[in-house]
């Protein structure tokens, strides 16, 4: 018997990071599909500048998932 995905949830994450060039502090929030949020959080630290404060900021409902059509594992500035 196949074993059976986990479920995949879309979380928000926020990262910001220090623009020396505009003298502020930037900031993006990236959504990332995964199964659990330590993983969702280790996808967008992937992605992001190593000197960037990470911290999840929520969820995005299912059917707003399906409509931006998220795929597991992906990782997308929103």
């Amino acid at each position: 018997m196949p074993s059976k995905k986990p479920k995949q949830t879309a979380f928000t994450v926020a990262v910001s990071a220090p623009d020396e060039a505009a003298g502020a502090v930037a900031l993006q929030l990236y959504v990332a599909m995964a199964p659990d949020a330590s993983r969702a959080i280790e996808a967008v630290r992937a992605v992001a500048t190593p000197d960037a404060a990470i911290e999840l900021s929520g969820t995005l409902s299912d059917r707003l998932t399906t409509r931006l059509k998220l795929r597991p594992g992906e990782v997308r500035p929103i």
